[in-house]
């Protein structure tokens, strides 16, 4: 199975549909050093943020003989209660506008999702209309198993105008797979009654140069909030999220002079690692940091052990600070971290390769324009308001023109689009979707999106490839604990290893 690199080819402006944050340019290009803000197109001439006419609907199967949709997703069972309710709830708003389906919600196949489902789908023993892939899509589509979504895209009427820019570039690079969701960037997050004590947190807020993350860094574990600032779990991922764009490692591929390198192998990351390496002895790094689990990393941070830890979308933001609060008191709810600024600014770069999970329609299917009439609707105001907030009377209510959420919306969450981009319910919701917590993380999260483009590596490259990363790993470790800081000595065996032989290959792929 082919894998992916990352590869700059753009960076693109971005500015969050959420938080109103001022445009920097008018300009479509931008310095690739910098992330800047572009808007995602809304039409905002509808309360809802999405255009209402009647092209958004399409004449579907009759009352009598509706056309049959088979779904399967993953954690998606057909009998559960909410599933039963949301199924009716769709079919009867569909039909509402002339669009009858029998949506039939598949069980999955038994065993591991991303190998038992693609498994199913190749001999046929899955024949479902909309497929969930969350991996194993590759060798499908490569296959011609599944369906080009582009023509369905480009007519659609609700799902363009929510798509997100990584969304764009994605459908655009792996025309089979479509998942409407905010892209995945880790973000630094810590207890807003922690930061409040701290002067260096307004200082870095203001300006957030990787000395004044150092400076936040050690303030924190010299009041003695914390034994050590900053946790992660197994790896140095959850670091790189906000400092390697400041430390120039702003791409996976570079060019020095007439040769494509990787910057593992660069000065770029040798100076980013000497950084690691002195929050390491100065006690800033949790020590345990390479055996921790992401289980035992959320303890330390939920404990106070450690004061920042990294998330990477919405829910986990949500999760964390649900549980921060529960253990710490309403005044540890959580706050998120700008990335820091040097080279560049910006959270680590986002892969617009392809999708890595979403829906996908089957080839074979005899119903593609109801499947696809489907998702169409759920991306339209009504269906947002069904996967988003539940069925009315059960997971919320209208109470004085406004949605009023139940107890029971606890239970509820979103089996279609995970975006909350132009989501703006009419009635009102009477609280915001989210937590101030998810909201800051959402707002950072646009502003600071810098955007990447994979290519594939051939599978004969393929080991080379998991030969230079197990390099990678076991060095960049060694170099942080103190163990070996021969640099040049691990660019060699890099190189030695696929390094050369990618620096030959990569100009013949490049666009």
């Amino acid at each position: 199975m082919k894998k992916f690199l990352v590869l700059i080819m753009v960076v693109m402006m971005l500015v969050s549909t959420f938080s109103g944050c001022k445009q920097n340019s008018n300009e479509t290009k931008a310095d690739p050093t910098q992330a800047v803000d572009i808007t995602a197109a809304v039409d905002e001439t509808s309360p809802t943020g999405s255009p209402e006419g009647a092209d958004a609907w399409k004449s579907i199967g009759t009352a009598e003989k509706p056309e049959p949709v088979k779904i399967v997703i993953k954690d998606v069972l057909p009998d559960e209660a909410d599933v039963i309710l949301m199924k009716k709830a769709i079919e009867e708003k569909m039909a509402s506008h002339g669009e009858y389906i029998d949506l039939q919600v598949v069980e999955p196949s038994a065993g591991s999702y991303a190998t038992a489902l693609p498994l199913a789908v190749r001999t046929g023993e899955m024949d479902a209309d909309i497929i969930y892939f969350q991996g194993g899509d590759l060798a499908i589509s490569q296959e011609g198993l599944l369906e080009d979504l582009t023509p369905y895209i480009e007519g659609s009427t609700y799902i363009k105008q929510i798509m997100e820019p990584a969304n764009q570039e994605r459908s655009k690079n792996y025309p089979y797979l479509l998942w409407l969701d905010s892209v995945r960037i880790a973000v630094p997050m810590m207890r807003k009654d922690w930061a409040d004590q701290l002067d260096s947190y307004k200082v870095l807020v203001a300006d957030p140069t990787v000395d004044n993350y150092y400076n936040l860094f050690k303030e924190m574990k010299d009041k003695g909030l914390v034994d050590y600032a900053i946790t992660a779990d197994g790896s140095l991922a959850r670091l790189d999220s906000f400092f390697n764009e400041a430390f120039g490692v702003t791409t996976t591929i570079v060019k020095e002079g007439d040769k494509y390198v990787f910057s593992k192998a660069t000065e770029a990351e040798k100076n980013k690692l000497e950084f690691y390496a002195k929050l390491y002895k100065d006690g800033l790094l949790d020590p345990e940091y390479i055996t921790n689990t992401w289980d035992v990393a959320e303890q330390k941070f939920y404990s106070g052990k450690a004061g920042i830890l990294s998330a990477n979308q919405p829910a986990a933001v949500e999760i964390y600070n649900n549980n921060m609060i529960a253990a710490n008191g309403e005044q540890a709810q959580l706050i998120a971290l700008p990335p820091a600024k040097g080279v560049a600014e910006g959270y680590a770069a986002v892969d617009t390769t392809k999708e890595s999970r979403g829906f996908a329609i089957n080839a074979s299917s005899e119903h593609k324009d109801a499947a696809w009439a489907f998702l169409e609707f759920m991306a339209s105001p009504e269906g947002r308001i069904i996967d988003k907030l539940g069925i009315e009377g059960v997971h919320y209510n209208i109470e004085n023109d406004k949605i009023v959420r139940t107890e029971a919306a606890a239970a509820w969450w979103s089996r279609i689009w995970g975006t909350t981009n132009a989501f703006n319910p009419t009635p009102a919701l009477a609280e915001p979707f989210y937590s101030q917590a998810v909201q800051t993380y959402i707002d950072l999260a646009a502003k600071n999106y810098v955007q990447d483009v994979n290519i594939i590596i051939p599978d004969d490259m393929a080991p080379s490839w998991d030969s230079m990363n197990m390099l990678y790993n076991e060095f960049s470790t060694n170099y942080v604990i103190g163990s070996s800081t021969d640099f040049d000595g691990f660019v060699k065996e890099w190189n030695k290893d696929g390094g050369d032989q990618f620096s030959e290959y990569i100009p013949t792929v490049l666009k």
